[in-house]
């Protein structure tokens, strides 16, 4: 086995071709200092290890940390950092302008949080609605793992979106993935454009500004690379076992399918790591 990257885990990027590439990218907190990515679709069906160093740093300000928090924060981080707020999970929750509980950074909410967002549906494990940043696309629907998306509406920011969808999700409309599910095969049986009708309806309904037309709802497929579904899914640990991997029999969302389990690279953010190939 020979050393092909080395670097601290983070999601890997991805590029919405046919089928959609993959590449191992680096998470070091210092841009200047990170490795070039490397392209992971280069080793399906070849031996491909990754090895846990047993170092772990915020991917925010570099400290040294035994565990992460959100996106590979240290603790004060995800106490800190706008980008760890509980509103970046359910953006219902937002609290910019509460003068007892303001925003952690301004800068932060006029540059991310207050620009227009897509509220989707989206085919994974099965039909669910989801949000997400206009740039974010489709680069997101690819993240969970879609086979195919259509983008419903298009929303000021985020809290307003975010309500709707909250709403939505009140109603019974799924809104989370079963990732064991989306990792055995591509999802059948499933009317994505008649789940679509149903979500515009409701927003008529209520009156919600910014649903689009119909000739903008348009499906958007995706085909991952992947030789053998597996038939049980297990998932590899790294903080039990410091080694994952066997032969690369797929990669969808942002899970590597190993022939002996699969690993969530996401899931790791701020590990750093050796990636071996045979």
């Amino acid at each position: 086995m020979q050393t092909i990257w080395t670097g601290t885990l983070k999601k890997m990027r991805v590029e919405a071709v046919t089928p959609v590439e993959y590449h191992f990218t680096d998470g070091w907190w210092e841009k200047e200092n990170r490795v070039a990515d490397h392209r992971v679709n280069d080793h399906l069906g070849k031996e491909l290890v990754i090895r846990f160093t047993g170092d772990i740093n915020c991917t925010a300000c570099g400290r040294k940390t035994k565990k992460t928090f959100s996106q590979g924060y240290c603790f004060p981080c995800s106490m800190s950092r706008a980008e760890a707020d509980i509103c970046i999970i359910k953006p219902e929750m937002c609290h910019h302008g509460q003068a007892d509980n303001p925003c952690r950074d301004e800068e932060f909410a006029q540059s991310q949080c207050f620009q227009p967002h897509i509220l989707y549906c989206s085919l994974t494990s099965g039909v669910k609605v989801g949000i997400t940043r206009e740039p974010n696309v489709p680069s997101r629907w690819i993240d969970q793992g879609a086979v195919a998306a259509i983008p419903v509406a298009r929303m000021v920011d985020r809290r307003t979106v975010g309500l709707v969808e909250k709403r939505l999700s009140d109603e019974g409309f799924a809104d989370k993935t079963h990732w064991t599910r989306m990792l055995k095969g591509n999802p059948e049986g499933f009317d994505l454009a008649a789940a679509v009708d149903r979500v515009v309806g409701r927003l008529e309904d209520w009156n919600v500004e910014g649903v689009l037309p119909e000739t903008e709802r348009r499906e958007h497929r995706f085909e991952y690379p992947v030789l053998v579904w597996p038939q049980k899914v297990k998932s590899f640990n790294l903080d039990k076992e410091p080694e994952a991997g066997g032969v690369l029999q797929g990669i969808k969302g942002q899970y590597l399918i190993f022939d002996g389990g699969v690993i969530n690279l996401r899931k790791y953010t701020g590990y750093k790591v050796e990636i071996l190939a045979g």
